[in-house]
C-alpha cells in the first residue's frame, strides 16, 4: 500500500477521532503542576485538537492546544510507523494492538477509536 493511501486513511481517522472527542467531551487535557511553595499544586486545562504530522514512513498524531500561536503545547497521542509491510502503533492505549499488515490499518484505527471511547473521561484527559 502506498503512503498516499495510508495518509488518506489516517486523515479520515483523525477527523472521526476529533469528532468522537467533541461528542464525548474528551477534547481537553488536564495537567497537574507541582509547585514547591505553599499552594502545593494546580491543574491547568488545555483545549486541544488532534493533528497529524507525517515524515517518510512515520505519522505522528498529537494533541495541540489552541493557545497563542508561538507557544502552542503539543502532547503525543499516537505514533504510526511503517516498516516493510508491517505497521506499528506506539503511544497511549496501544498495548492491545500488536504489529499488523498494512491492509488492516483501517480496522485497527477503528479499534483504537473504540478503545479511546470506552475509557472513562478522567482517565483519558488527565496526564
Amino acid at each position: 500500500m502506498k503512503n498516499e493511501n495510508i495518509n488518506r486513511i489516517i486523515e479520515t481517522f483523525l477527523s472521526d477521532f476529533n469528532e468522537m472527542c467533541k461528542t464525548n467531551r474528551k477534547d481537553f487535557l488536564l495537567r497537574e503542576r507541582m509547585v514547591t511553595y505553599e499552594s502545593g499544586s494546580f491543574i491547568k486545562k488545555y483545549n486541544v485538537t488532534y493533528r497529524l504530522k507525517q515524515k517518510n514512513n512515520s505519522w505522528l498524531i498529537e494533541a495541540v492546544s489552541s493557545g497563542f500561536w508561538i507557544f502552542k503545547k503539543r502532547f503525543l497521542l499516537l505514533r504510526i510507523t511503517k516498516t516493510n509491510n508491517k505497521i506499528n502503533f506506539s503511544g497511549l492505549y496501544t498495548s492491545s494492538i500488536p504489529d499488523f499488515e498494512e491492509s488492516l490499518i483501517e480496522e485497527k484505527l477503528k479499534k483504537y477509536i473504540e478503545i479511546c471511547k470506552s475509557l472513562p473521561q478522567n482517565a483519558f484527559v488527565n496526564s
